[in-house]
């Protein structure tokens, strides 16, 4: 079995034991043909998009992935600010983004992502309390994390990160970043190494971080936090 393969069976397996419905959003760019058909237009959206119905096509119909080109869907291109595809969207109830990946959820991104879907859909957030209970001290923020596929600490960042976000109620959006996939993007943050962590653009922190870490830069200084 190729290593490929394996990372499928993971999927297919940890897919199957999700028992709440999840909507995700992906955008992609499209271009109608003379004839009247649609083809992607973005080198990656393919592949991508063959990647992501491997997790929606093994949830027993309990994850959609619904896919909006930028092209026919202005309203939300503007909304999200979308400026990139291909791009996920995770969206809470009352329509606020939460997770944003410009990332493939493959290889050592399965597992984060999986855990973000599942976190997504109810199942129990290790930081909630935490989060809930240092909430009114964290300003509306932005998490990006810089990582790349091989990265071996990245995906345990991402899931603090996409964690913190879940159960942060809309007040911490987290963007996950492929710096391989969007070099401009870790050229402009001089990310020379992964995982690469920014808090509202202003706070940097550099390689394998914690909750407490990260939890610190989104109060401010060197406030206790809460437990």
């Amino acid at each position: 079995m190729s290593q490929d393969d394996k990372y499928r069976e993971i999927i297919k397996r940890e897919m199957a034991k999700l028992k709440k419905p999840v909507k995700l959003k992906v955008f992609t760019s499209q271009k109608v043909q003379t004839d009247g058909t649609k083809i992607r237009a973005c080198m990656d959206c393919g592949e991508f998009m063959a990647l992501l119905r491997v997790y929606e096509e093994n949830s027993n119909g309990m994850l959609t992935i619904e896919e909006l080109s930028i092209d026919d869907n202005p309203e939300f291109v503007k909304k999200f600010d979308i400026t990139r595809v291909p791009t996920i969207i995770f969206i809470d109830n009352n329509g606020r983004e939460l997770i944003r990946y410009l990332a493939a959820p493959k290889r050592g991104e399965i597992q984060p992502f999986i855990q973000a879907i599942f976190t997504f859909a109810g199942a129990p957030n290790y930081y909630e309390a935490t989060i809930k209970q240092n909430l009114d001290r964290i300003p509306p923020s932005t998490i990006k994390v810089m990582m790349t596929e091989t990265c071996p600490y990245c995906p345990q960042v991402i899931a603090i990160s996409n964690s913190f976000a879940i159960a942060s109620e809309g007040k911490i959006r987290t963007i996950i970043i492929d710096i391989m996939a969007n070099p401009d993007i870790g050229q402009y943050y001089d990310a020379a190494g992964v995982p690469y962590t920014i808090i509202n653009d202003q706070k940097t922190l550099v390689g394998m971080v914690g909750p407490n870490e990260i939890l610190r830069a989104l109060i401010g200084g060197n406030i206790r936090v809460q437990y």
